[in-house]
């Protein structure tokens, strides 16, 4: 199986450059429901030129979710959730098991990718992860090469590795 060059993609020059550097596939945070929060983001009214644009040059976009979600968020979820439906995307990268029941539940449709904030570190996560039907695993960051080769041989969900980047983790 050819491996999947993602790029994260957070401005539409970055966004470019990805299309430009042969990106399989791209993800992105929109304003909300991002751990990235600080950053510029893009919004919901350019989400759709974004994957116009990258199923135009056969490029996968994905979303990330990975915030964990209060119980005041979650009207605020379900509305986000039928949002990225509507707009075609490939998945959504997520931490929280409250997105991964709503998802699942009201929008079976939408891929789900464990982000590697949901802290899996040995193949009974991923494939426990893909039991529960998640469509790929994002390794801990902080695991050895040797370890990554050990779960990525005993794994029956796709996973992904890291290779470079700042360090993220969950509390």
């Amino acid at each position: 199986q050819k491996t999947e060059l993602l790029l994260p993609v957070g401005n539409t020059e970055s966004f470019f450059a990805a299309l430009q550097g042969g990106a399989d596939a791209i993800y992105l945070g929109l304003k909300q429901f991002n751990a990235r929060g600080r950053a510029r983001n893009f919004t919901n009214g350019q989400l759709p030129f974004i994957v116009q644009e990258a199923k135009k040059n056969k490029v996968r976009v994905y979303i990330t979710l990975n915030t964990v979600v209060k119980n005041g968020e979650i009207s605020n979820l379900i509305d986000y959730l039928h949002f990225l439906n509507q707009a075609q995307i490939d998945g959504i990268i997520i931490q929280d098991w409250g997105v991964y029941y709503l998802a699942k539940r009201f929008f079976p449709n939408l891929s789900i990718h464990a982000s590697t904030q949901l802290g899996i570190h040995n193949s009974l996560g991923t494939n426990f992860s893909g039991e529960k039907g998640f469509d790929r695993v994002v390794l801990a960051r902080e695991l050895t090469l040797g370890e990554l080769e050990t779960i990525c041989k005993k794994s029956r969900v796709e996973t992904e590795v890291f290779i470079h980047g700042a360090l993220c983790y969950s509390f």
